[in-house]
């Protein structure tokens, strides 16, 4: 997934200053396991009982709480994770900048446009997703360049099933 963010940067870059970022302090399990769906990295599943037992919605605000206190996060050289927010009903909002490109062109709207299933099925391949999705989890990515949005990957609870 961000290979692919990252082609786009690439592709249709334009001059950007990249503010720095800090990098992660050490995070609970759960904040761990909701970064690594952003990072495209499996967490074996670490964390995931804080799902299964009491509040979901709860342990989900906690750890986006502790993701957005550990400041932005650069997941490689042109996207930047800036944290989450866990919305009731078990919905995770992902919010990512992307550096480099010009949102407003026509061409990074249909690359976005066309790039948006191969992302989709990036998503899923982290074996965590779908474990995410059986307990009900909707993750959202907001992926944006500047105030500018970019594209919105919803990965609904059944999406990732058999993928």
């Amino acid at each position: 997934m961000l290979l692919t963010l990252s082609l786009v940067a690439t592709t249709l870059a334009v001059p950007a200053t990249q503010a720095a970022t800090m990098s992660a302090p050490p995070l609970s399990e759960l904040a761990t396991l909701l970064l690594g769906t952003v990072r495209g990295k499996p967490t074996g599943m670490h964390g995931v009982t804080r799902l299964t037992t009491g509040d979901a919605d709860r342990q989900l605000r906690l750890a986006c709480q502790e993701l957005m206190r550990a400041g932005p996060v650069d997941l490689d050289d042109t996207t930047r994770f800036d944290g989450c927010v866990a919305r009731p009903g078990k919905i995770v909002d992902f919010h990512l900048k992307v550096s480099g490109i010009d949102a407003s062109r026509d061409d990074t709207r249909d690359f976005m446009a066309t790039a948006k299933p191969i992302l989709e099925r990036g998503i899923c391949r982290n074996p965590d997703v779908p474990v995410l999705g059986k307990l009900g989890i909707r993750l959202r990515y907001h992926y944006a360049a500047g105030q500018k949005p970019l594209v919105l990957l919803d990965i609904p609870p059944e999406q990732c099933r058999g993928k």
